[in-house]
């Protein structure tokens, strides 16, 4: 697909965990967690971090270079903005939206949503949560748009909360676009699951998670479902 970008949004301030995404689960942070699985994904060219220009946000810069991807530096609180303006600066034509904080972010499922994308019957597709009762556990899939989306968000989007998340807007009117929640297959039908980290607590459990399970960069999203079911299994034997 024609200029194809993933766009990784990640800053340091986080309100409810400050700099979680350099928080290390095993051996990497947060932050080489998702990047290094996204890069696994076999539909995507072309990563990009967009981060703020604050001076606590110099090391993700770094970072992204170490990694060998891009790094876009815009507004820290117009979210939608900065991302707006890091697709344009790189010539996206179609983004794939992924959060820092998905250490188990899913190449597969990544590329599951460049496949649907290509029929152009839908303005945005995702598969990251349960949505439209798709099933989907938090913390696998992403979202994708097209750049004409993203403008119109970047143009209508006058709330806060729509600038500080991107796609709000979108399931604020979802009347106005053609919007499709893919359904879960059922190895990952399991939309009570959570994996995405935004407390200590969460971070916490992911650490203790990784390393009883010996999760790596290739375990894949069933991989991790048949662990936490395994764990949930262990748990009801102990407590009966």
């Amino acid at each position: 697909m024609k200029n194809l970008s993933v766009i990784i949004q990640a800053r340091m301030g986080s309100h409810r965990l400050p700099g979680k995404i350099l928080k290390k689960i095993a051996d990497k942070s947060l932050l080489d967690w998702v990047i290094k699985r996204v890069k696994k994904s076999k539909k995507i060219k072309k990563i990009i971090l967009a981060t703020t220009k604050n001076k606590k946000d110099d090391i993700l810069q770094e970072i992204a270079s170490r990694n060998k991807i891009f790094c876009f530096r815009g507004q820290n609180q117009d979210v939608l903005g900065r991302f707006y303006n890091a697709a344009k600066t790189h010539g996206s034509e179609v983004i794939v939206r992924v959060c820092a904080d998905n250490p188990f972010i899913d190449c597969r499922l990544i590329d599951l949503l460049v496949e649907k994308f290509k029929s152009k019957k839908y303005d945005y597709i995702c598969n990251h949560q349960n949505r439209l009762n798709s099933k989907y556990a938090d913390g696998f899939g992403a979202e994708i748009f097209s750049l004409e989306l993203l403008q119109k968000l970047f143009n209508y989007a006058k709330k806060k909360a729509q600038r500080e998340h991107v796609t709000q807007y979108v399931w604020e009117n979802k009347k106005k676009f053609r919007i499709l929640a893919m359904q879960a297959p059922k190895s990952l039908a399991y939309p009570g699951f959570k994996f995405d980290i935004n407390t200590s607590r969460d971070l916490s459990y992911i650490k203790k998670f990784v390393r009883a399970n010996k999760i790596n960069l290739l375990s894949t999203a069933s991989d991790i479902i048949k662990y936490k079911l395994k764990e949930k299994n262990q748990r009801r034997l102990n407590y009966g």
